[in-house]
Parts: structure tokens; sequence; C-alpha cells
């Protein structure tokens, strides 16, 4: 009896999680209780309703893109969101301060946990609208600054939020995030607010920085932080439905007065990845009521019409025409 217990103890250890993402391979470790703690620890800030993971196929494909895995056996020591077969078009996240990183290690519910030097380790969660790079900082010897090296399309670049809007358009409520905006000056991407909590579910201060297409998020940790930190730039990228919310607001096109009035609505539902994301969510009139409440009604009823909301089935379901009274 305990042998048979003993074997299938082994069994489970032993579990392998194969990805094939494109041409590149990630393969998983064999998993275990410890190996995930870090990924595990995540999913208890950031939930598992949103996560992606690979298909029969070993595909990691969201409802925009198909993501492709850092693996150290090929080389390849980016996150790789890919819109089509145009390679150009592709955005790839760097690992944070160039971290010599294993094969990833991979939960139930996947979150894949990259167990790196003593001090530092990073989950990367795919979800429905993009992908999170968190990193699990263990203690008080690791780095306080995490540098994300990007490579995007021509003619894109990185800019804060505040930036991007100036002081014209500022409100006292603005969520500071990071936009990847075109050479037409339309947001593609968003990484949102830069959040750091202990592991006593406390927040840490944090915030980013810009230096070119480098990300750096820096968590200001001290003697009384409790250790493990977690710390994550959420990156989102923009799809059919929420490109006519950023085509509104980057177009020039509308006076300053209706864009504030915008703003405000998406302030009220959390920023904009926030926005982009329940855009998705949204089916019909009556879901964006459950999902967003009146501001994101309000606000799908501002964009309406001028930037082809229409054209999206599932932002906006036409209501049926009212019947004529007898």
């Amino acid at each position: 009896m305990l042998k048979s217990l003993k074997k299938m103890f082994l069994v489970f250890l032993s579990t392998v999680f194969l990805i094939s993402v494109v041409s590149i391979n990630v393969r998983a470790e064999e998993i275990s209780l410890d190996k995930t703690e870090a990924a595990k620890a995540v999913e208890e800030i950031t939930g598992i309703d949103e996560l992606v993971k690979a298909n029969n196929e070993g595909l990691i494909t969201n409802q925009n893109s198909t993501i492709t895995l850092p693996n150290q056996d090929d080389e390849n020591d980016k996150i790789i969101v890919s819109n089509g077969t145009n390679s150009q078009a592709d955005i790839k996240i760097g690992i944070p301060n160039d971290m010599e990183v294993s094969s990833p290690v991979v939960t139930e519910d996947g979150s894949y946990q990259y167990n790196g030097d003593e001090n530092v380790s990073l989950v990367v969660q795919p979800t429905e609208e993009g992908v999170r790079s968190v990193v699990n900082i263990n203690d008080a010897s690791a780095p306080k600054e995490y540098k994300f090296d990007l490579d995007l399309p021509e003619g894109h670049k990185l800019i804060f939020s505040s930036d991007y809007f100036g002081e014209d358009l500022a409100l006292e409520d603005d969520i500071e995030e990071v936009f990847v905006v075109d050479e037409n000056n339309i947001i593609q991407g968003i990484f949102g607010e830069a959040w750091a909590k202990d592991a006593n579910g406390n927040d840490v201060p944090t915030h980013y920085e810009i230096e070119g297409n480098s990300l750096t998020q820096v968590v200001e940790f001290n003697d009384k932080t409790a250790f493990p930190v977690l710390a994550d730039p959420d990156w989102v990228a923009i799809g059919a439905c929420s490109a006519a919310l950023t085509w509104f607001v980057g177009s020039n096109l509308f006076a300053a007065a209706k864009i504030i009035k915008v703003k405000k609505y998406i302030n009220a539902l959390g920023g904009f990845k926030e926005t982009a994301k329940l855009i998705v969510q949204a089916t019909t009139w009556e879901e964006k009521l459950r999902v967003g409440g009146s501001a994101l009604k309000s606000l799908a009823a501002e964009i309406t019409g001028v930037a082809g909301l229409y054209a999206c089935n599932k932002l906006i379901k036409k209501a049926p025409p009212k019947k004529k009274k007898k």
C-alpha cells in the first residue's frame, strides 16, 4: 500500500507541461509545490479568470494575438506577442534585468514561473487581452529597479499617459499608465498602473520610468517590508473593439471638453487598461451595465458612431425598433 501511494505521488510530481508556440518550444520542468510557490502567490492577487493556457497544439493564443514565451534552450529571451504573419508588427517584451532563467514550471491555471537566481524569479501570465510579467522579489538583497527592454514596431514608442494628454486634458483622478503609441499617436497597447504587494498584501511604493524603448519598474521596499514582494507591469493589447476608444482620444478630431468627458468615464472604470478589457467583455447594452455599470454605458454612448463602434458586435448590439402604438 505504501509503495503504491509513493508511486502515485511521484507520478504527480513528474507531470510535464509541453508548450510549443510558433517555431519556439517552451519546455516546462517538473512541477513541484516549491517551484510554483511564487506563481500561486501571484494568482492569489491577480486571480485566474483571465489566464490563457496552451491549447492542444501547444499554442498560447488569446483574443488578439499569439504569445511566445521565453525559453533558455532556444535562446529566446523575450515574450513575443504576434498579431499575424508580419513579424515586423510583433511586440517583444524582455526579461527584466536580463535575468538568467530556466525553462518555466506551470501551474494548473496557466501561470509560468521562471526560477532565476536566489533573490528574484519571474512569473509570466498570458491573459485574454495581453500578458503580465510579475517579478517575485525574495529578499532585501534584490535590486529595486527592474528594466524591461521592448522591441516595438517601427514608429512606435512608449509614453506616459500624463504626457500623452498633457496639462490641458489632465484630471485630478487620472491613473498613470504607460501607452505604446504608433506613428499616428494612436494607442496600440497599455501597461497598467504600476503595482507592488508585500507578503502581507500591503502596497509597496512603486513607479515606472521610461528610457527610449525600455520600461523600468522601481520598487521602493525597505527593512520593514515583508518579503517576498510581487511587482507587475501588466500589458494589454488594443483589440478591434477597444481600438475605437483609442482612436477617439488620439485622433485630434474632437474638442478638449469632449475628450475630458470621456476621460472621466475612463477614470471611473479604473483607467484605460481596465476600460479596454471591459469593452471586450461587454456584448450588449445590458451586459455593459452588468460589467461596467453606467460609466461604461455612458462611455459607449459618447463614442458610438463617430468611432465606428457599431462595426464591433461584441460591444454594441442595436436595440430592436420600437413598436408603433396602435
